[in-house]
């Protein structure tokens, strides 16, 4: 598990007018953010980089979700706009005040969504990367499609018993146990005599 540390904000370029790139050069040095400046997201951005982008200006997202999430700078004329593109994602009408930029970039920071790779058996949650067991992995990846709903025990288990091991009647107890250690904030609640759920984000 990676400790916390500051995020890197990126700023996607062309696009951004000369005023909010001040603007966030001075909020990144008040919070103590470092800053980089990019000709669109070519490379992708790294695992602790925030994007910013301006809405309509040419700035291609990449097919995959980023793994911090985008600020949109809508100009106030296109405030309806529709944003494409994967990952979390927030609108903010540009021109705006140094507060509404912090208060977006803050949430955008501590955006909650869980976001897995299944190439690494990773999960990243705010700036934590964490990786699972492939059983794990499956586990989470099954109950994030599903979130909110109940999942009976059945489901999780035949699940497991495609790795055609041997099986014991508490095996599936034992890796939930295991991802709610791994991932105490995620909101995986265990329901007497059915199944789990993972709560969507309060």
């Amino acid at each position: 598990m990676q400790s916390s540390s500051p995020p890197v904000l990126l700023l996607a370029l062309p696009g951004l007018p000369p005023s909010a790139c001040a603007a966030l050069e001075e909020l990144a040095r008040e919070l103590g953010w470092a800053l980089r400046r990019a000709d669109g997201l070519q490379p992708a951005p790294r695992a602790d980089e925030l994007v910013v982008l301006m809405v309509g200006e040419g700035v291609s997202l990449p097919p995959r979700p980023l793994p911090r999430g985008v600020l949109h700078l809508v100009p106030a004329t296109l405030c309806d706009a529709a944003v494409a593109g994967a990952g979390p994602q927030r609108r903010l009408s540009w021109p705006c005040g140094p507060a509404q930029l912090r208060d977006a970039l803050l949430a955008l920071r501590d955006d909650p969504t869980l976001r897995l790779d299944a190439l690494s058996r990773t999960v990243r949650q705010r700036d934590r990367c964490v990786r699972l067991t492939p059983k794990e992995f499956r586990i989470l990846e099954l109950l994030l499609a599903r979130r909110g709903e109940a999942v009976a025990r059945e489901v999780l288990e035949a699940a497991l018993h495609a790795w055609g091991q041997e099986f014991e009647s508490n095996t599936l107890d034992v890796h939930v146990y295991r991802l709610r250690r791994k991932l105490p904030e995620a909101g995986l609640r265990a329901l007497r005599g059915y199944g789990y759920v993972l709560l969507p984000p309060s």
